[in-house]
């Protein structure tokens, strides 16, 4: 693992990185600041302690050991650039215009370049931007062009402004005033409608190409272009500041942060900007020589905080970086934990996190087997699937796409040949491969056979989908495999799925299996969607019943999960297998006045169990939100197997050994076309198309019934940008535009799926229904 070195030697070694002429820094990390005076507005100055690089600790103290969290310099698109002379706000729509376009999301632009210039294109005559204001603003200006044509009509939260004009062939710049009530603390919507459209080179047919939007308030001269403040100096990454301007890097500060860099030359003043609070003084400094910073984030951990960096003189800082301290047990060794040679993947149909021990503590469900394995596994506690219902959710699982790169949506999706299978990945590599399923979405009506040695759908093939005969057929299997080969096994078992019918000593548990009324699956497979429209009204004492046929499900469940696990062991093939265990989904019980799932994106459906055992590895709680689209990298990493391109998923293998990490983690997951959320830290953002975004503190409200959004601009406006980043990642961006764009969103080659579609007949209809399907 890579460790930061100890301050005073980092500013030795990247102040070598300058010409001869630079001065040499100085040897005490405590007089290495000059703080700069304090602005008049700080009530109590921070002492040098505060501000400046710590002391050398003594020989028998050793630096706490601390690894990168976030590193502003490789992440230029996500700084807000802000000029002190005419407060204007800057953004360069080539770089980071994915942050006020929802990445391309149903807001009419995408990513494109011109002539090698990264632009915001319309998808036609016309596109929508979002972005944030004071509200006291009264100009906006765009620098750009149009692709037919001479003006475009400009509407600002949905009144119209007159018309711009903009050249067609060379890019220049319109000034849009804005009358006094226009413009809302907070979110705002900008429309730009041009009169025609044309088909523009490299890019498609456009209306509108935007290179760069300023937001301000004092008139004055033009702005110009806006710094590119990202820079390399050497081998180190840095930031360059030009005087009066000053770069502002949103983030979830995590526990024990601090902010690292070295100010190599220039003066510097660092502040936090949070939501319902003054700003907070952090240091400013006057660095004649290079200066090492290190600055304690302590009191801004576990919420939303802008490190705004504000140049006075023009300043130019190496490596800046936000650290954490290193975990107990995270010093790996020399060659690291052993590899696995075999994978076992078991996905629980409809298991919802809260019902299990290591998510909640408070829970009724007993499960012995999954709460012996968490005490060898590590548990991801922010794990979210990236759809609420089965066919885009595990497709997403075994393909590391988004639903909307694979394009499994529907219930007559087919999902694509051209997307590469998990299995597919492990077979080209030696691995024997076998699928035992037991959902009639996940199979070969619906593209999923691929890649398999042995495929079994129990739906299809007309079998007992009860988990016990499912852990029979699994240890049959791994008994007559080849044992020259390594596995891998996925299996997905569906007992807490509709319909409910545990036996009735796991009922018994927690309900009356005497029961009589109108919860009987038995009678009635599609109940839970008859009861989701109203048709079946159910009262208390139903409904507890309903949940107790769940709950008795997910018991029952665990017996045969841990008889998976002891053939594992008793074969000696527990010590040389990853193990993963995860969902699909999860399940609601009138938490947001439904039940079941595929209706919503509240955290009952998509937060979901995931668990990893890896050999070597120590069991550890991680709360770094990932989701199902992250565990085929993950798992091709612990197996030592190098992932194909075009993944949008990213391993978190690092995480599982505090590993140096260059961004922090964020999770998005959609529902068909018309909602979007992300999930960062503690924060979680809902977006509907053309609707006001809704905030949730999963932490201080886990059942999402208090939306903060009004509160916190800020940060709505920080998981807005990120959303925009991530979806612009995983479909909505032109690559040329990426590859012309400083930190392009896209790190990845592109692949276009064509979506498929097949005609459910009329067996497969009966098997569907049969599961409570067509309506799920």
């Amino acid at each position: 693992m890579r460790r930061l070195p100890p301050l005073p030697s980092l500013a030795l070694a990247l102040a070598a990185c300058g010409p001869a002429s630079a001065p040499p820094p100085t040897s005490s990390a405590t007089g290495a600041a000059t703080p700069a005076p304090a602005p008049a507005n700080r009530a109590t100055p921070p002492d040098e302690t505060t501000v400046a690089a710590e002391e050398p600790p003594a020989a028998d103290e050793p630096a706490a050991p601390m690894r990168l969290a976030f590193d502003l310099a490789a992440h230029p698109a996500r700084a807000t650039l802000r000029r002190a002379e005419g407060r204007w706000r800057a953004v360069d729509l080539g770089l980071a215009g994915a942050r006020l376009s929802f990445g391309g999301w149903r807001s009419g632009f995408r990513g494109a370049s011109v002539e090698g210039v990264p632009v915001l294109a319309s998808r036609g005559r016309q596109g929508r931007l979002t972005f944030r204001a004071r509200g006291d603003e009264r100009e906006l200006r765009l620098e750009g062009r149009l692709a037919a044509g001479s003006r475009a009509q400009v509407y600002v939260n949905d009144r119209h402004l007159g018309a711009i004009e903009l050249p067609r062939e060379a890019f220049g710049e319109a000034r849009i005033a804005l009358p006094a009530d226009t413009l809302r603390a907070g979110e705002n919507e900008l429309l730009l409608r041009s009169a025609a459209s044309r088909g523009v080179p490299g890019v498609g047919r456009a209306g509108v190409l935007l290179r760069t939007l300023w937001i301000g308030g004092d008139g004055g001269a033009a702005p110009g272009a806006p710094p590119a403040i990202a820079a390399q100096v050497g081998e180190h990454a840095a930031l360059r500041l030009p005087a009066g301007w000053s770069a502002g890097f949103p983030l979830v500060v995590p526990p024990g942060a601090r902010l690292r860099a070295v100010l190599r030359s220039g003066q510097l003043r660092v502040r936090a900007l949070r939501d319902g609070a003054d700003p907070l003084e952090l240091g400013a400094f006057d660095a004649e020589e290079p200066t090492a910073l290190d600055l304690d984030l302590g009191t801004l951990a576990e919420d939303f905080a802008e490190l705004e960096l504000q140049a006075s003189a023009d300043a130019e800082l190496l490596r800046p970086a936000v650290v954490v301290p290193t975990g107990a047990g995270e010093t790996a060794e020399a060659d690291g934990p052993p590899r696995p040679r075999n994978a076992l993947l078991v996905l629980v149909d409809t298991l919802r996190a809260d019902k299990l021990a290591p998510y909640n503590a408070e829970t009724r469900v007993q499960t012995p087997g999954l709460a012996a394995f968490a005490e060898t596994a590590s548990t991801l506690l922010g794990a979210h699937a990236q759809e609420n219902w089965t066919k885009p959710s595990v497709a997403t699982l075994l393909s590391s796409l988004m639903p909307w790169e694979h394009t499994a949506t529907q219930h007559s999706s087919v999902l694509p040949r051209s997307v590469e299978l998990l299995p597919e990945v492990l077979k080209e590599r030696g691995f024997h491969t076998g699928a035992f399923i037991c959902n009639g979405f996940v199979s070969d009506r619906f593209g999923f056979e691929q890649g398999w040695d042995t495929y079994r759908n129990y739906i299809r093939e007309g079998r007992r989908t009860h988990a016990e005969s499912v852990a029979a057929d699994v240890l049959a299997w791994l008994d007559a495999r080849p044992e020259e080969k390594p596995f891998f096994l996925y299996v997905h078992t569906i007992d807490p799925h509709v319909p409910y019918r545990p036996p009735r000593d796991f009922l018994a548990m927690y309900g009356d299996p005497d029961y009589r009324g109108p919860v009987d699956f038995r009678r009635d497979a599609t109940l839970l969607e008859n009861v989701k429209l109203g048709r079946v009204r159910l009262g208390e004492g139903d409904r507890a019943h309903l949940e107790a046929l769940y709950d008795g499900e997910i018991s029952y469940h665990d017996r045969h999960f841990q008889a998976i696990l002891d053939g594992l062991d008793r074969r000696g093939l527990a010590e040389d297998t990853a193990v993963i265990l995860t969902s699909d989904h999860g399940e609601e019980f009138w938490d947001h006045g439904s039940v079941g799932h595929g209706h919503s994106v509240w955290e009952e459906l998509l937060h979901v169990p995931l668990l990893v055992r890896l050999p070597g590895r120590p069991a550890k709680r991680i709360t770094s939100p990932v989701g199902l689209v992250d565990v085929m990298p993950t798992l091709l990493d612990a197996l030592g197997v190098e992932a194909p391109d075009g993944l949008s998923g990213r391993s978190f293998l690092g995480e599982l050994d505090g590993a140096d990490v260059a961004e922090p983690r964020v999770t998005v997951s959609g529902f068909m076309e018309h909602w979007r959320t992300i999930v960062v830290g503690r924060w979680k953002l809902v977006q509907r198309p053309r609707r006001a975004p809704q905030l949730y503190d999963l932490v201080r409200d886990p059942d999402e019934e208090r939306d903060v959004a009004e509160a916190r601009p800020r940060t709505v406006a920080f998981l807005r940008g990120l959303l925009g980043l991530r979806l612009a990642e995983t479909g909505g961006w032109d690559e040329d535009a990426q590859d012309a764009a400083q930190d392009a969103p896209r790190r990845r080659p592109a692949r276009r799926h064509r979506a498929e579609q097949t005609e459910i007949d009329d067996e497969t209809a009966a098997q569907l229904r049969a599961l409570g399907y067509l309506g799920d």
